[in-house]
């Protein structure tokens, strides 16, 4: 493999790691492997959420740099996985550029779950939490179709690329505005634990823990980052959820 092509295929593993939601040391050691398993002697990798810079050198040859720009993120455990696994068979056993380009469209075109096992997951995650948060069945069923619409919306705002922010602060809008017409239309008693239970989804639990073993980790620039990005989510949800309830004059209770 020569240099442009080493520096190429790592770079791709960093950026898809980094994409689906792996932490910032997890991207620098993963390249920085792949590099030193095919000869190179000195690599220097700086990664943040948006960006990755990363330098190499090989015996006889002139460093080599690349910077790849990271422009959207999300959460896929499934990709990440995969991506752990490939980034450890290329330590172990060096391929040739054009096996990992293939394992990693591979990866690219892979999908776990089916998009109605997706959505009928999150409408489970809003039945059960609305379950463990004291809400009755009805409540529970309630939530259930909510986050299924909720779902939709956030899938559809995904497709064309919408920022996080708007995208949650809308969920949290349609969360508190379902359970408001569902209190009004007699079918819940207690419109609050239905709207924790169904706000569930969208909290950004995982990007949180992420932040803060970033920071514990040495990467100041980077958790600070995402641990703000985490907190303007939540303002978002909690705006979001805040506007119906205001306007019909209920406390969130």
């Amino acid at each position: 493999m020569t240099s442009t092509e080493l520096i190429s295929v790592s770079m791709d593993v960093g950026q898809k790691l980094l994409e689906s939601g792996a932490e910032i040391y997890r991207v620098e050691e993963s390249i920085s492997r792949i590099c030193r398993a095919y000869g190179a002697r000195e690599v220097n990798v700086y990664a943040v959420p948006t960006a990755i810079v990363a330098s190499m050198v090989r015996e006889g040859e002139n460093p080599m740099t690349r910077v790849s720009r990271i422009y959207h993120r999300s959460t896929n455990l499934g990709r990440l996985d995969q991506l752990n696994t490939l980034c450890r068979e290329i330590c172990c056993a060096p391929m040739e550029y054009a096996e990992i380009c293939e394992r990693l469209h591979l990866i690219d075109r892979h999908e776990i779950y089916r998009n109605w096992q997706l959505c009928l997951a999150t409408g489970g995650v809003g039945c059960f939490f609305t379950l463990l948060f004291g809400g009755g069945w009805q409540e529970a069923c309630c939530a259930f179709f909510t986050c299924l619409m909720l779902w939709v919306l956030t899938a559809a705002a995904g497709r064309i690329h919408t920022n996080t922010l708007f995208i949650n602060l809308v969920g949290g809008f349609w969360v508190a505005l379902s359970g408001l017409l569902c209190l009004r239309a007699g079918f819940i008693e207690q419109y609050d634990t239905m709207i924790i239970g169904s706000i569930m989804f969208l909290v950004p639990g995982l990007p949180i823990t992420n932040a803060i073993r970033d920071l514990i980790a040495g990467d100041v620039v980077a958790g600070i980052t995402k641990f703000t990005e985490a907190l303007l989510v939540a303002a978002g949800i909690a705006v979001g959820a805040a506007l119906p309830l205001g306007i019909a004059g209920l406390p969130g209770r």
